[in-house]
């Protein structure tokens, strides 16, 4: 994974950190120097992401973890204290979501408030309980894990995009407050990412066109959002808030008409087949 930061002294906490995406952000935060505090809802996967995540602290860096349900607003509260210390909180990685799948039709309310509890709600706790530390020291920087799938639209997991959606729009709002006490806040939309969640969830078939519809033609790894994250909570990114950046090979982006007959009549055969590898 390629470090070219340095978050050393920096505090960060990152929600939904024992596993997928949420681990490869704070092993990369880690390896950056900075002190982790990973939050999730099972303690036992908290357990094992210690002991996997350990090799990667540098220095005095400390890495802990803490129960944290982000539906729960006390819990957060603590989360968020546990993970300032007496210091700052520098970093906050807001990565905890989930979905629900169903057709519209046989939605009960429950499957429509459930993901928005975990991804709107729980984004808006840590929010609101970061944002006042990061102000008395002076800013910090925010990345909130949306989809890719907040601009698409899944057949049969509606309540998922919707909510994501809506972590989008919290992204810009919180951004426009936030702005004049130096917290930035940016947000992340991954594509197709190889995590156990995603391994869990989809057939393949389901994987298979994922990666059909993505250009760079691999999975997305956990340390491709990482290394995103690392940009958007640098001095690199000091003047960047408000976005939602797309991290996802390509797979979001909206394929065009295909004029490769047009092409072959305009510059001929051998310019568009040496453009396609010299088939």
């Amino acid at each position: 994974m390629s470090t070219t930061h340095d978050f050393t002294g920096k505090r960060a906490l990152v929600t939904g950190g024992a596993t997928g995406i949420g681990k490869g952000c704070a092993q990369f935060l880690l390896l950056t120097g900075a002190s982790a505090t990973i939050a999730g809802p099972d303690q036992a996967a908290l357990d094992t992401a210690l002991a996997e995540l350990a090799p990667a602290r540098k220095g005095d860096a400390t890495l802990e973890a803490v129960l944290c349900d982000v539906t729960d607003e006390e819990q957060v509260r603590q989360a968020v204290t546990a993970a300032a210390g007496a210091n700052n909180l520098d970093i906050l990685v807001c990565n905890a979501g989930t979905g629900y799948p169903a057709p519209i039709l046989s939605l009960e309310a429950e499957g429509w408030l459930i993901p928005f509890r975990v991804n709107v709600m729980g984004t808006a706790f840590c929010l609101k309980h970061a944002a006042p530390i990061m102000r008395t020291h002076g800013g910090g920087a925010v990345v909130a894990i949306s989809t890719i799938e907040a601009l698409r639209a899944p057949l049969f997991m509606a309540p998922y995009p919707v909510s994501k959606a809506g972590v989008d729009a919290l992204v810009r709002c919180a951004a426009r407050e936030f702005a004049p006490f130096n917290i930035r806040v940016n947000g992340i939309r991954p594509g197709y990412i190889d995590t156990e969640s995603a391994r869990a969830a989809f057939s393949k078939e389901m994987t298979q066109s994922c990666l059909d519809a993505t250009w760079i033609k691999r999975p997305g790894q956990p340390k491709d959002i990482a290394q995103a994250v690392g940009y958007l909570v640098s001095d690199h990114a000091d003047w960047v808030t408000g976005e939602l950046l797309n991290v996802d090979g390509g797979f979001g982006v909206h394929d065009g008409e295909n004029f490769e007959y047009t092409a072959r009549m305009v510059v001929g055969d051998e310019a568009v087949n040496n453009a396609k590898g010299g088939e």
